[in-house]
């Protein structure tokens, strides 16, 4: 068993899902039922001088990044996903980072992004 297999977090993860409205047209959403799972939460320093994950923009718009590692789920989500974590929703920023060297280090993980 992989060290990275090791979630220390509870987050309910919303995947992607394909929905057709009325017109036919389609798109793709998070899904209105979340699948609670283990996962690994970290930080993501923004700056090389800084410590917080946390940037703020011109005037009062701040956002706040953290890494994401799901434990035991087979799947890729979608750039639709959300995950909510200690009570707030997390969109994901931009595509996994995939690592795929060995059995014992295999893992994607994802950038969390709330404004």
């Amino acid at each position: 068993m992989s060290i990275l297999n090791r979630g220390n977090e509870t987050v309910t993860v919303y995947p992607e899902t394909l929905t057709i409205d009325e017109d036919g047209n389609k798109f793709t959403k998070p899904s209105k039922v979340g699948i609670v799972l283990k996962a690994v939460v970290q930080p993501v320093n923004i700056g090389v001088m800084s410590a917080s994950p946390e940037t703020q923009k011109i005037g009062f718009e701040t956002s706040i990044k953290y890494r994401l590692r799901l434990v035991g789920y087979p799947e890729l989500l979608g750039a639709q996903s959300q995950v909510e974590w200690r009570g707030k929703r997390y969109a994901l920023d931009g595509d996994p980072q995939i690592f795929s060297g060995s059995p014992r280090t295999a893992r994607a993980e994802y950038v969390m992004l709330r404004r």
